[in-house]
């Protein structure tokens, strides 16, 4: 039986990874040689290549580099870290405050000690989105939607920082090189608010679940 994650893992692999390898993969393959070219080729360009085979290794390119400008976009975290810092400081989140003593209180004597490797390695974000896998996977499917497109928008600003290079450069058209890096800014804007969003929603969810976990309890006994 599909589950939601199950569809929402394929959503996020979707958003975040093959479609910007999609469009990397367009750009890149005008650098190519002739006769490889016409095995990324999608439109009439592929000569005598069937058109199955050149479907297939367009989709294994661009899922493969998909993964690179991931990782590429991935350089992004550190800024989105000082934007939260500077704008939103954790210690005026209430929602980040109200999951952090849930997460001490649940934890207790098991709580690795602060500033140990374990605790760095494990935050607050991670514990929660471990409870709420636990205790209710279905309550994932908002938060994975928001998680999927600000990975989708932070791959967009490298795709586009490389688009726009390729249109001024190769296809000398500086007003769309230009369009290019403006989209490359939006989808950065638009990266940091669906990541926000997104971290918001599970320091909210934890607390929302750990909170009426009782009160189900009690309902099934009047029941």
């Amino acid at each position: 039986m599909i589950k939601p994650g199950d569809f929402l893992l394929g959503v996020m692999d979707f958003f975040a990874i093959l479609l910007p390898g999609a469009i990397a993969t367009w750009v890149l393959a005008t650098y190519l040689p002739a006769d490889m070219q016409a095995y990324v080729s999608l439109g009439q360009g592929g000569g005598d290549v069937d058109p199955v085979v050149r479907g297939g290794v367009f989709l294994l390119a661009a899922y493969t580099l998909g993964h690179f400008v991931f990782e590429v976009g991935s350089w992004l975290d550190p800024s989105y870290d000082r934007w939260r810092k500077r704008t939103k400081p954790t210690e005026s989140d209430a929602m980040f405050i109200a999951a952090g003593r849930m997460r001490k209180d649940l934890m207790g004597a098991h709580e690795p000690a602060s500033g140990s490797a374990s605790s760095s390695g494990f935050s607050t974000l991670k514990w929660a989105n471990s409870y709420i896998q636990i205790h209710s996977p279905h309550s994932r499917v908002e938060i994975d939607r928001l998680g999927a497109n600000s990975k989708f928008f932070r791959s967009l600003v490298p795709v586009s920082i490389g688009l726009s290079a390729h249109l001024a450069l190769y296809e000398h058209e500086l007003w769309l090189a230009v369009a290019a890096l403006a989209l490359g800014a939006m989808s950065y804007s638009r990266y940091v608010d669906q990541r926000w969003k997104a971290t918001q929603l599970t320091y909210a969810t934890v607390v929302i679940l750990h909170a009426t976990k009782g009160e189900g309890v009690r309902l099934r006994e009047d029941h």
